[in-house]
């Protein structure tokens, strides 16, 4: 049950980004007591807007067992979300406003179901 999640650095912005150049954190993923009673979840490719925390969302790779996508949290708290086929969901841990890698898997429970983010 592995989810990662890393943050960008200021590297992400401008000229650099272009370059290739990111500074880069790791983080664990959040136990099921350390998701919030009342998350809001957001799928991605349902067509809604990006709003609740998320400015911007740039999916930057996807199969069927794992995703990584760029993602821009402009205030409050958001991680990332992926359900698998199994029914095992799994939830990185809440980031503040910044800019951030988010990223899921379902190795050894299936392939993804659906994927995207929650607000905490």
């Amino acid at each position: 049950m592995k989810t990662t999640m890393k943050r960008a650095g200021a590297a992400v912005l401008g000229a650099a980004a272009l370059a290739g150049t990111f500074a880069l954190a790791g983080a664990t993923p959040a136990a099921a007591d350390e998701v919030p009673k009342g998350a809001t979840y957001h799928v991605i490719g349902s067509g809604e807007a990006l709003t609740d925390h998320v400015q911007t969302w740039v999916t930057t790779h996807y199969d069927s067992d794992d995703w990584r996508a760029n993602v821009r949290v402009d205030y409050g708290r958001s991680g990332a979300w992926t359900v698998c086929s199994d029914g095992t969901e799994k939830h990185g841990p809440l980031q503040g406003p910044g800019y951030w890698i988010f990223a899921g898997n379902c190795y050894g429970n299936g392939t993804i179901r659906t994927y995207g983010w929650y607000d905490g």
